[in-house]
């Protein structure tokens, strides 16, 4: 146990080291060398975090370099503290004044945890990959920026201190920019990767205010409970009772500023809306980003800082509100879109608001709880849309418009109306996304059933407003996605005449040739099939969507609330009354979503039946609410306005002025130059060439003749005689 204690710091190394090797090394000409090199180094992160959470797990701590076993901590009811770290490495880093600055590593329960999903999650990503992303060109920048995003999120979980958290945090954010706008070529994806960068970056600031603010407060960033943490007791009790801007205390002003952080990351509402347009990157971007890092990463910066929010209840009340907030508009949004990939990053956001909700009703350990199993399910969903747009893409009718149009066959092939009866051409995709779709809808035993449970039984016993609107979202979401499954794997397949996806960026009329295309004809018939590599990683997901409740189970006895236990916290028990309600809500969610579409989509044209029955508010919903046309029509049309009156400024005042600077230095440099040339430079050069003229003449003078210089001598008495007579004598 002491060796996965002591070698933590090669969790995140492994992969930052793949990304090294594969951007600096020729090893990045050779494709599926780069590949299987990212996946193997993930491969071994994966060992050593599963290790070191059994040696967290089991009690085993580092102490002045010893292996030494600590002593089981229970939360006690109402109270929430982390319990003593397993490891803590720090070095010296810089110096702050009279102190220096450290750096290093914190590992306790909840980190160990995050390690051990992470790696897990990202390692499943990076074989998929492996057979996803083979055809393309690219392939190996591919994997090293994956591998990067991943090193970057595994140091965040373990960072001993905010800045350390904010820079790994803010490395995810570069990658992220890189891997949205992976296929750059592509108007929308470089769209969508800049307004994913701009947006995160407004919760990023408010983040990093948070920082300087606890910083100045508290003397200190680093992650503890003993005194110099910011976790230390004294010290929480003065941020809550201490005031400072606008009448909040110290702790809720802080807490509200790192939230914002939160919002930005995690895609909560107001600045959710770039995650929807994250899904222009590669399909495995997409569960990289939904389940492993970027918006896990919010959910935990409240998880990590959490005895801060508790110190005052003002800051967990507009958590609370949010997430709920979020749950329930983003559910709402699902209902309505055809893009496969996109009603998962719906149903992304609305998950991430249980979850922020939970933390906002004090439910940290239903909180976490989710975040994990979340994260194996929705990685499970993404990589399996993966494979039906995958073997979608490989299909005749898709390939004509690819012809025409890369972009629209893509966007083609990710409709759900041009999908159907693929059960039986994709069957370990079918049973694995099934599995994924039970764990998210909420169906008992699968994995999404306990830890979304654990969130409505937590809002139930302290906020009766956030369980309805919970209970509204976990409806939803039961609805949504059977609505897609049904669609996507029952009935008949549509897509020998599909819906084509008209590209607005695409040349007048290729899209058209692409739809019109039909009397080419067809080189190969359907063919289907599914990738060895990704199966075995959907197969891996599956295995966790279906278990991974069980690391939670409110049940007293062997195996039950072992999270709970790992992370010392107070444990959930069984309401058996809110467990019924919450599987009641989530079948009878399921019931109407099968009721609705079962005999809908007989051909990829019709009408949907929600868009029948209430065509204004389907419209609206499919429209996301037109929160992005608002946003560019206020903030968008104000950023474009001031940007000209700037330019206005930059051309008409700031750009003559440099201009009138430079003709008028050029002015002093001519003036300057005249100067030196003739004052400077003649002016000496002349004097030094008469004085050698002169001293030539002179030199001929002495002839060395005796005669010569009586000549001379005569000569100057004559002139003197001469000069007396005529000048002075007068």
């Amino acid at each position: 146990m002491a060796f996965f204690l002591q070698n933590a710091w090669l969790i995140p190394l492994l992969p930052l080291l793949a990304s090294a090797i594969i951007t600096l090394t020729p090893i990045r000409r050779q494709a599926m060398a780069s590949a299987w090199l990212a996946t193997g180094l993930m491969m071994a992160a994966t060992v050593l975090a599963l290790g070191l959470l059994a040696a967290v797990a089991g009690g085993w701590a580092l102490h002045d370099g010893k292996l030494v076993q600590l002593a089981a901590h229970h939360g006690e009811h109402g109270a929430f503290a982390f319990p003593e770290p397993n490891v803590v490495q720090r070095l010296a880093w810089a110096p702050t004044g009279d102190t220096v600055l450290q750096m290093g590593i914190y590992i306790d329960g909840a980190a160990a945890a995050m390690l051990a999903m992470v790696t897990i999650t990202s390692t499943c990503i990076h074989l998929f990959s492996i057979g996803y992303m083979a055809a393309h060109p690219r392939q190996s920048r591919f994997f090293s920026f994956i591998a990067l995003f991943t090193a970057a999120m595994l140091l965040m979980s373990m960072a001993d201190n905010l800045l350390l958290f904010f820079m790994a945090w803010e490395i995810m954010g570069l990658c992220s920019y890189l891997l949205i706008g992976f296929f750059y070529e592509r108007p929308s994806a470089a769209r969508a990767a800049v307004k994913a960068f701009i947006t995160t970056r407004i919760g990023d600031v408010l983040l990093l205010l948070g920082i300087v603010y606890l910083y100045a407060q508290a003397g200190g960033i680093a992650f503890g409970n003993e005194e110099g943490g910011i976790f230390h007791p004294p010290l929480l009790e003065r941020l809550a009772t201490e005031t400072g801007a606008l009448g909040l205390s110290h702790a809720a002003g802080i807490a509200l500023l790192i939230f914002g952080g939160t919002v930005g990351k995690s895609a909560q509402f107001p600045l959710h809306v770039w995650l929807p347009d994250a899904m222009e990157g590669p399909t495995p971007v997409s569960a990289l980003i939904h389940a492993a890092t970027m918006v896990a990463a919010g959910v935990f910066l409240v998880a990590r800082t959490f005895p801060i929010f508790a110190a005052d209840p003002t800051a967990l009340g507009v958590v609370a509100f949010i997430g709920a907030f979020t749950a329930l508009f983003a559910a709402t949004i699902a209902l309505a879109q055809f893009d496969i990939k996109r009603i998962l990053a719906y149903s992304t956001l609305s998950q991430l608001g249980f979850m922020v909700a939970a933390l906002g009703v004090g439910g940290w350990v239903a909180a976490m709880f989710h975040l994990i199993t979340h994260a194996f399910f929705k990685a499970l969903l993404f990589l399996g849309s993966g494979s039906i747009i995958h073997a979608m893409e490989q299909q005749p009718a898709i390939q004509r418009i690819h012809h025409h149009d890369e972009y629209a066959a893509q966007q083609t092939a990710q409709d759900i109306r041009n999908m159907g009866g693929l059960r039986t051409r994709l069957p370990w995709t079918f049973w694995t996304y099934t599995a994924g779709y039970l764990a998210l809808a909420g169906i008992v035993p699968f994995a999404g059933f306990w830890s979304k449970d654990e969130i409505l039984l937590d809002a139930f016993k302290h906020n009766f407003a956030v369980y309805l609107t919970l209970s509204a979202a976990a409806f939803l979401t039961a609805v949504y996605m059977t609505r897609q499954w049904w669609l996507v794997f029952f009935g008949e397949y549509r897509g020998e005449h599909p819906v084509v996806f008209k590209n607005p960026d695409a040349p007048a009329g290729h899209a058209e040739h692409g739809h019109d295309d039909h009397h080419h004809a067809d080189h190969h018939g359907e063919h289907w099939h599914e990738d060895p590599r990704m199966i075995a990683a959907l197969v891996v997901l599956a295995s966790f969507a279906v278990t991974a409740g069980a690391f939670n189970l409110p049940l007293d006895g062997p195996g039950g609330h072992w999270l709970a236990s790992l992370w010392g916290q107070e444990a959930a028990k069984l309401n058996p009354l809110v467990a019924g309600l919450s599987l009641l809500i989530a079948l009878a969610g399921i019931a109407l979503g099968w009721y609705g579409y079962r005999n809908a989509f007989a051909t990829a044209a019709d009408t949907d039946p929600l868009a029948a029955r209430a065509p204004g508010l389907f419209a609206v919903l499919n429209a996301k609410y037109q929160i992005d046309e608002l946003y560019a029509a206020t903030v968008g049309r104000l950023t474009a306005s001031l940007a000209t009156a700037w330019s206005l400024i930059d051309r008409a005042v700031i750009d003559r002025l440099v201009d009138g600077m430079g003709r008028f230095t050029f002015g002093l440099g001519k003036v300057n130059f005249i100067i030196d040339d003739t004052l400077l430079n003649d002016g000496p050069d002349g004097l030094a060439s008469g004085t050698q003229g002169s001293g030539r003449q002179a030199r001929r003078l002495q002839t060395g003749k005796a005669q010569d210089y009586l000549i001379y001598v005569f000569s100057g008495l004559l002139a003197l005689a001469v000069f007396w007579l005529y000048v002075i004598g007068r």
